[in-house]
């Protein structure tokens, strides 16, 4: 704000001076001149607050908006990015793949009869335990680029930029450990352990101009739904 006022300060400066050198004709003229003097100082004090006072709003409501647009993409309960979230970073690492010609990967998680466990468990508790459960994906996706969101409901998904299947079936497999590790019960389960389990779909592609983000996410759909129909608490990618 110095630099603003440069030229005003300056000038202040000049008529200070002057009124110290006792050049004026009469001492009324030396009075008005100080008074005029002083009510010019006393507005480009009032100017440099009100600026202040702008420049201080400013950097708040960009601090405000900025919180904002974080809370925005993620997801209140799990602490997750949210749906908008990955379809905005899905799209930006799609077309990096395919300027790069890298692999992009897709890991599909959905808790197994999480329906069941809301009615028996009640939805608080169905509350923690997707928490736990987002705890445990974000525990195994870890590089900068990685992101994981909440799908909706109780599926989850992971993108993993430059990662072939490969890859990304060994996130799912830690995934799949680590749920059933915490050994949550679920006693409403039809499954033998009656715990806590995911199912898990995986895909891959390296994009091109013939392939599509739809194409990618229809597969790993399909790679969901087959493990689903494969008896659940197990992976499988296309």
């Amino acid at each position: 704000m110095k630099t603003i006022f440069t030229k005003e300060d300056k000038l202040i400066a000049k008529a200070e001076k002057l009124i110290k050198s006792n050049s004026f004709k009469s001492l009324e003229d030396e009075e008005e001149y100080r008074a005029l003097l002083d009510e010019y100082k006393s507005l480009l004090k009032q100017v440099k607050r009100i600026i202040k006072m702008s420049d201080k709003t400013q950097t708040e409501l960009k601090a405000v908006s900025e919180k904002l647009n974080v809370i925005s993409h993620i997801d209140a309960l799990t602490d997750l990015y949210n749906r908008r979230h990955f379809d905005e970073v899905l799209q930006k690492e799609w077309h990096s793949a395919l300027r790069s010609k890298d692999e992009i990967a897709l890991v599909m998680i959905d808790i197994d009869y999480f329906k069941k466990y809301n009615d028996t468990y009640g939805h608080i508790q169905g509350d923690k335990c997707l928490k736990r459960v987002a705890d445990i994906i974000k525990a195994y996706a870890k590089r900068p680029r990685d992101i994981v969101a909440r799908f909706g409901g109780e599926e989850f998904m992971i993108i993993l930029p430059e990662t072939k299947i490969k890859g990304a079936v060994r996130v799912g497999k830690d995934i799949l450990t680590g749920v059933e590790n915490m050994k949550i019960e679920h006693s409403a389960s039809p499954l033998k352990q009656q715990i806590l389990t995911v199912s898990i779909g995986i895909a891959s592609i390296s994009p091109s101009k013939e392939s599509s983000i739809e194409e990618l996410l229809t597969e790993v759909d399909k790679a969901l739904y087959t493990a689903k129909n494969s008896g659940r608490n197990c992976l499988r990618p296309i």
